[in-house]
Parts: C-alpha cells; sequence; structure tokens
C-alpha cells in the first residue's frame, strides 16, 4: 500500500503540476469551530470571506473576496488576476515526495466532500483560486497594506500578521510577496469537516505551498527535502525553495454563505525575525 501511494504522489510531480485539496471529517461539540492547527501563529475564527458565487458549487469559477467587490479572482485561463512574473526561473528537480499516506487519505475524503456536500476542490478552476489568493495576500503584506485585507483574513489572523510583518525589515517584508510563476507546487496537508452542537457543518482546507523564493536566511526544510533548485543563469540571487501554509474556512451547513475565509497565514520568512 505504500508503494501504491508512493507511486501515486510521484505521478503528481510530473512536470511539477499541482494537485488539490482532500478531506478528513470529525465531530466537534464546541459552540463555533476553531482552526485545528498551527504554524508557528494564533489559532484563530472566521470572519469576513474569501468568497465563491451564490448559489453555485464552488470550483473557483468566479472566486471573489468578499468587500473587494470589483477584483475577480477568476481561476480561469487568461482571465484578469495578479500578474505573472516575467523573470526565468532556474532548473528545479525533484528529489523526494510529500507523506503519501497524507495524499492518499485526503484524495479519498476530497471525494467524500463532492459526493456528500457537492464540494468540488477537486478542479484546475478551484486550484488555480487558491494559488491566486496566496499571491493576493502574500502581495499586501510584502507592501504594508494590511487593511486592504480586511474581508479576506479573519479578523484575529490580520492582526497577527500586521505583528509579524512589523518585526521584519522591509527589505524582508518586500520578500514575502509571490507571483504566480513562482509557485512550484500546491498540496493539501489537511481538511477537516467539522460539526457542532447545534448541527452546524464548517469546512477548513490547510494548503502547503512550495515557492520559488530568492531570500536571504536558512533553507525550509520542507522545501529541501523535495526540490532541488539549479544555480541562477543570471547574476541575480540564487534562488531557494520555501513553503507557506494557509488554512480555508467557509461553512457548508444547508442554506449558509458560500463564502471562504482565510484563518491561517504563515510563511517561512517570518523565521528570520526570530
Amino acid at each position: 500500500m505504500q508503494r501504491i501511494s508512493s507511486l501515486a504522489a510521484c505521478r503528481e510531480f510530473g512536470g511539477l503540476v499541482a494537485c488539490t485539496a482532500g478531506v478528513c471529517a470529525r465531530k466537534n461539540s464546541c459552540k463555533q469551530p476553531a482552526a485545528h492547527r498551527q504554524w508557528d501563529g494564533p489559532v484563530v475564527r472566521p470572519v469576513r470571506p474569501y468568497t465563491a458565487a451564490p448559489g453555485r458549487r464552488l470550483c473557483g469559477r468566479s472566486l471573489v473576496f468578499a468587500g473587494v467587490k470589483h477584483r475577480l479572482f477568476c481561476s480561469q485561463q487568461g482571465a484578469d488576476g495578479p500578474k505573472e512574473s516575467s523573470g526565468r526561473r532556474p532548473a528545479i528537480s525533484v528529489v523526494g515526495i510529500p507523506d503519501p499516506i497524507t495524499w492518499i487519505r485526503c484524495k479519498v475524503i476530497m471525494f467524500a466532500l463532492d459526493l456528500y456536500f457537492e464540494l468540488d476542490v477537486n478542479s484546475e478552476e478551484f486550484e488555480r483560486g487558491v494559488k491566486q489568493a496566496l499571491v493576493h495576500v502574500s502581495n499586501k503584506m510584502s507592501s504594508g497594506r494590511y487593511h486592504e485585507l480586511k474581508g479576506i483574513v479573519s479578523n484575529e489572523m490580520l492582526e497577527y500578521v500586521e505583528k509579524r510583518c512589523g518585526s521584519l525589515t522591509d527589505a524582508q517584508r518586500k520578500q514575502l510577496g509571490v507571483q504566480m510563476d513562482d509557485i512550484v507546487f500546491v498540496l493539501p496537508e489537511d481538511i477537516s469537516v467539522v460539526f457542532d452542537q447545534y448541527g452546524r457543518k464548517f469546512c477548513f482546507i490547510v494548503m502547503r505551498f512550495w515557492i520559488l523564493s530568492s531570500h536571504e536566511g536558512p533553507d525550509d526544510p520542507e522545501g529541501t527535502k523535495i526540490f532541488k533548485v539549479g544555480s541562477s543563469e543570471d547574476s541575480g540571487p540564487q534562488k531557494k525553495i520555501v513553503t507557506a501554509v494557509y488554512e480555508f474556512h467557509r461553512e457548508l451547513t444547508r442554506g449558509a454563505s458560500s463564502d471562504w475565509t482565510v484563518t491561517t497565514v504563515w510563511h517561512w520568512h517570518w523565521k528570520l525575525a526570530e
């Protein structure tokens, strides 16, 4: 079984193509659900969301941030969105694979999400929308425009983000910005369906992104154990692979809003301030 799942995970790396989320379900008797994982940050609850058009299955085809009425984060090819970087990418080789058990578990529960909740997160459209969320949030952080993340990131996480970014120098903070071409790989780390005592259902999707960066600092072990970056052809700084972890939250209760909220933001770059 380990070998079969490892081979399946290897196929995901063909051409460095990213895969999307899976899920694990559990019960929770708390009045309100809380994000269940921490990455050197607080556990927070959602406030206002990262939105999909109401009345549609969430596939990312018309993904919009609530509170940013005129900025469409459309996942269709060629749609308006964050510009992609124009620099040449150095050679990247695959030297390892993610945990195959986690990968296959996520694939199975991802199917259950679609079957029981009609929530399709196994699509290129959803993946592109998640990537654009990373690009948007990271660039707002890098420019210090934290107020523009209201309605996208939960209030508690927004306070944490501003605090962590405030401990960086201006040069370090600017390195937080991610472009589409910088994203090498994306994979679900954990997804939970949480039930509260009132019968409400909530979905938490944790995504890890592998990102090409020129940041100065220690290597990210989560990056080096899977990817190896070749020497840069130009005279610019040597690129390396670092990771970022984002958690997305949505209520699945019938009749509830189909909006998503970013409830966890974590970047390897923050290690520079420790």
